[in-house]
């Protein structure tokens, strides 16, 4: 009994090694990012990660972007839709298997150009 528990234990253990390295994609690619809220018409982001080229809208959404020049591997993005609801934008980057991108909600509004509280938006990245 005592050999097949440890058999087992070995098993799951080296399983879960090979599932470790395995970091998924990498290389130049894009990330999506997604930006919801209440009739959100804009917001401004402040993206931190290595390796990012740009960033470019999707659908509607138009996007704005300068890197920030005292801060490293910081840039500032506004990303505007006529629409409202979900901003869609990519993020080019050198590694798809990148660390973060850590993002910020600077300041956004919605489509009647009223201040939304950063509070109340959600920022993702998918892979």
């Amino acid at each position: 009994m005592m050999v097949r528990r440890t058999l087992s234990m070995m098993t799951a253990l080296t399983l879960l090694a090979v599932a470790a390295c395995d970091s998924g994609p990498s290389g130049p690619g894009s990330l999506i990012g997604r930006v919801t809220g209440d009739m959100l018409g804009g917001v401004v982001l402040e993206v931190v990660g290595p390796g990012i080229r740009s960033f470019e809208g999707r659908g509607d959404t138009q996007a704005y972007s300068a890197q920030v020049a005292d801060k490293v591997n910081t840039h500032r993005v506004l990303l505007i839709t006529r629409l409202g609801g979900e901003i869609q934008f990519e993020i080019l980057v050198d590694d798809v298997g990148m660390e973060g991108p850590v993002m910020t909600v600077v300041s956004a509004a919605g489509t009647d150009n009223v201040t939304q509280m950063a509070a109340s938006i959600d920022v993702r990245v998918e892979r």
